[in-house]
């Protein structure tokens, strides 16, 4: 029995304290995308869904959105390149993306264009974003919206910040899916629905909310 003037937390609301990932977080983050293993939708290890949650002044964590989402052929657990795996954890978002010459969003973005890499390939430029002449797939219809993952110290232009480790993992996105093949696994990066699905988390992320990642937390 509840004493007199208890309150009751919404359904889907709880404090930090009764989320084990947000523990992981830093004090004055507010805003979370979190993407997790699911079987709601398919029973695969690339299956997942991906949430948005957000935080109170009062320190409650609360779910406003959900949405279907794949990640890589193998599942978690990320060590190199190449091993068809996401990676686990807590991350930022080094920047989002868009093809549009407009940011739609108040995060920090970048146009994406059809010569837009993140260079996978040993070396000086190893997980780093480049504009390559020649290149025509950067703006392929999954990859026109979305964020480039801040895992192992990916670069936005040659030598800006530490180096990335060789070999470690590049270029890890959350992007939209395939056309004619929605729920395919990924190569590493996480695959949220569709378009409007991403646009919506575009423009709900603030920048002030000093957002996070979670990744299988």
């Amino acid at each position: 029995m509840l004493a007199l003037g208890a309150v009751v937390a919404p359904i889907g609301t709880a404090r930090a304290a009764e989320r084990p990932w947000a523990q992981l977080l830093p004090e004055r983050t507010t805003q979370v995308v979190r993407t997790i293993s699911s079987r709601e939708y398919c029973r695969q290890v690339w299956c997942t869904v991906t949430q948005a949650w957000e935080k109170d002044a009062d320190g409650r964590w609360t779910k406003v959105r959900e949405f279907r989402s794949t990640i890589a052929s193998l599942g978690w657990g990320k060590q190199r390149e190449g091993d068809r795996r996401s990676p686990n954890g807590v991350f930022r978002i080094k920047t989002t993306f868009t093809t549009t010459s407009s940011n739609p969003g108040e995060m920090r973005w970048r146009q994406r264009r059809a010569t837009s890499i993140v260079s996978s390939s040993a070396g000086a430029h190893y997980n780093t974003w480049l504009e390559v002449p020649g290149v025509t797939s950067g703006d392929r219809p999954s990859m026109r919206s979305g964020w480039l993952l801040d895992f192992n110290h990916v670069r936005l232009r040659p030598g800006a910040g530490p180096a990335p480790v060789q070999g470690v993992g590049s270029g890890i996105f959350y992007h939209t899916s395939k056309p004619g093949s929605p729920w395919a696994p990924t190569a590493g990066c996480t695959q949220v629905g569709d378009a409007k699905q991403m646009r919506w988390l575009l423009t709900w992320l603030r920048p002030e909310a000093r957002p996070r990642v979670v990744q299988n937390r």
